[in-house]
């Protein structure tokens, strides 16, 4: 996409942002205007107050103006006055940031993000500009330079962020700049670079912990009130349409009901108007506005309200414990004691700030005369939060030990692979070789495997002010350079020439490795003997198993054959040494299937003289496999007789 799409493209996510904005609070109100008032009071008056509402979402500051009339009918001292309204409904604000950081990725797939932030950023800039314009009348007067500000960094902001953290996950190069302002921050030193990102790192992680338990209880708090909600909106008579209208109001300011309860586990707490407090030590209100969601406040009487401000004591202490590791890791050789508890410091300092302005966002005027106090104290909440997130951080970062154990990263890491080269190239002259050569080699293939470590060196380049503790780049890989090649002098094949000062080291380990070698020759040489012996042994079992199996069967002694028989499903007794050496026994049936069938071998065979090529046959008739064990142990087999155990 060229510069000009890019634009327009920022254009275009600039309107849709600010016109579902404005678009959650012009629905209703617009209903209203139909179903309530009949269409009877004119438009725009709806559209004046919907623009209204969306400006004090982005904090700018709007001043309402009651008629004399209605500012009698309220009761309210100070009705008549000006009233101006500071007290943000951030809920607008929470939806410009995550259109905004959506619209920073999409800027982030061009090469032209910096225009499309900028571009998209003025767009939402004009648009403000011209919602001020239109929403001012007798009744409403906001504040234009507000209008025209505020809300383009709600967008700006995130959309940067975005678009930097899209641009770093994917390698892209950085913009001129922010080139410029990366390298104004490399000219910090390394350390304290360390100690600031990990303060920036863990406070922002401890901080999101406290508003995230705030939430919760929120949450909590608004169930377990659900009795008193209900009765008051019962009680404002605002009908179905009003109803809604109330409910997307106060969904509005939900995220400012969550920073006071973020401020109230810090322990400070907030007012709702001048004089009151909202805190774990008890509860003091005088006369509030009567929305629904006020019904949820906490009673007035804590038991064991102060237990709450361990939450970000145990938050500080859990951040700096599970990141510890990271610290000691980024400042490496100036790990101290000292350096981990300026850490600490910086987690507090971050976590002040943060919860101060979270405190801030949401404290103004709702209202006219004691509404003029609306919310926590930012100075007051922010310092709670340091002392009580930076008190235990330092405490688990300088005495406390690691809470977990990251694995270590090594920059020279060792890559196996398989290697491409033949085995005879690979072994050669080498002691494998010749164990391979004296017969001890594998009868199977060898997956050989090559070691490459990534030795990158470490030195200073013209970045190096930038980065002291980046490495410099390793030279790109070829094929004569990819595998180490051992020395001559390591092989068995021979010696090279060497230095002089390790000649005689290098003639000790040709002397091993050659005693080696010529140990294993001797060795595989006996071995290769009793292989032969055992082959013999085993041709001269072949050659009396087929003879034992011509006296068994007697089916094949008019035929000579001398080829063993390999089928699996024989079995063979082992032959008598010599004829007449034992009785002559009868046979037993060897085949399975004969066994299991209860065949019945009872057929008398005349004696036949013995020859070499007829082995004698038995003249007693067979008995019956299922007649064994009433033979006479004499008559038995030798191998069924019992042994004598002694």
């Amino acid at each position: 996409m060229n510069r000009l799409g890019t634009a327009l493209l920022a254009a275009v996510e600039a309107l849709v942002t600010v016109g579902v904005g404005v678009g959650i609070a012009l629905v209703p109100l617009t209903l209203l205007w139909g179903f309530e008032y009949g269409l009877q009071v004119d438009w725009d008056v709806f559209w004046k107050a919907a623009g209204s509402v969306w400006l004090v979402g982005h904090g700018v500051d709007v001043t309402f103006l009651l008629g004399s009339t209605v500012a009698k009918a309220s009761g309210v001292s100070g009705a008549a006055a000006p009233i101006p309204v500071t007290l943000a409904a951030l809920g607008f604000a929470v939806v410009t940031v995550w259109l905004g950081a959506r619209a920073g990725r999409r800027f982030a797939e061009t090469e032209h993000r910096v225009t499309g932030v900028l571009v998209g950023t003025a767009a939402v800039a004009l648009l403000g500009l011209g919602l001020a314009l239109s929403s001012t009348s007798a009744a409403t007067q906001p504040s234009v330079w507000q209008a025209i500000v505020f809300p383009a960094l709600w967008f700006g902001i995130p959309a940067l962020v975005a678009a930097e953290v899209c641009r770093r996950r994917r390698g892209l190069d950085p913009d001129p700049v922010t080139a410029r302002v990366l390298d104004q921050l490399g000219r910090v030193p390394a350390v304290w670079r360390s100690i600031a990102g990990f303060g920036l790192r863990a406070g922002t992680a401890a901080t999101a912990c406290v508003v995230a338990v705030a939430g919760i209880l929120v949450g909590f708090l608004l169930l377990g009130s659900f009795a008193e909600v209900i009765t008051l909106y019962e009680r404002s008579h605002a009908g179905l349409l009003g109803g809604i209208a109330l409910t997307v109001g106060q969904l509005a300011f939900l995220p400012d009901f969550v920073a006071w309860a973020t401020a109230w586990l810090v322990g400070p707490g907030f007012a709702i108007g001048t004089g009151s407090s909202v805190s774990p030590i008890g509860t003091a209100l005088g006369p509030i506005p009567g929305l629904p969601v006020f019904g949820a406040l906490p009673p007035s009487g804590h038991t064991f309200g102060l237990l709450w401000v361990l939450v970000p004591v145990l938050a500080g202490f859990a951040a700096g414990g599970l990141m510890r590791p990271r610290l000691v890791r980024a400042l490496g050789s100036a790990d101290s004691a000292l350096h981990r508890a300026l850490g600490g410091v910086a987690t507090g300092i971050v976590a002040g700030l943060l919860t101060g302005a979270v405190a801030w966002g949401s404290s103004g005027s709702f209202g006219p005369g004691r509404l003029a106090d609306v919310g926590p104290h930012a100075l007051v909440v922010g310092a709670f939060a340091a002392l009580e997130v930076g008190v235990p951080a330092v405490v688990a970062l300088a005495v406390g030990q690691d809470l977990v154990r990251l694995p270590e990263r090594s920059w020279s890491r060792e890559r196996w692979h398989e290697s491409d080269v033949p085995a005879d190239l690979a072994s050669e002259g080498s002691l494998l070789d010749a164990l391979e050569r004296a017969g001890a080699g594998r009868t199977t293939d060898v997956h050989r495997f090559v070691v490459e470590e990534a030795h990158h060196p470490v030195g200073r380049t013209a970045a190096s002010d930038t980065d002291r503790n980046t490495l410099a780049p390793a030279p790109a890989d070829t094929d004569t350079d990819r595998h180490v090649e051992l020395p001559d002098w390591a092989r068995t094949g021979g010696v090279a020439d060497v230095p002089t000062d390790t000649t005689e080291r290098a003639g000790g380990m040709r002397d091993r490795l050659r005693g080696a070698a010529d140990g294993v020759r001797d060795r595989a040489g006996g071995l290769r003997q009793r292989a032969g012996g055992l082959k013999s042994r085993a041709s001269d079992l072949r050659e009396r198993a087929g003879g034992l199996r011509d006296r068994v069967t007697g089916a094949d002694a008019e035929r000579a054959d001398s080829t063993p028989d390999d089928r699996p499903d024989r079995h063979r007794p082992e032959a008598p040494q010599a004829a007449g050496a034992r009785d002559e026994q009868p046979a037993f049936p060897w085949s399975t299937e004969e066994f299991v069938a209860g065949r019945d071998d009872v057929d008398e065979q005349s004696a036949t003289p013995t020859t070499p090529t007829t082995p004698p046959v038995s003249t007693t008739p067979t008995k019956r496999w299922d007649q064994t064990d009433q033979v006479p142990e004499d008559e038995l087999p030798w191998w069924r007789r019992p042994q004598d155990d002694r």
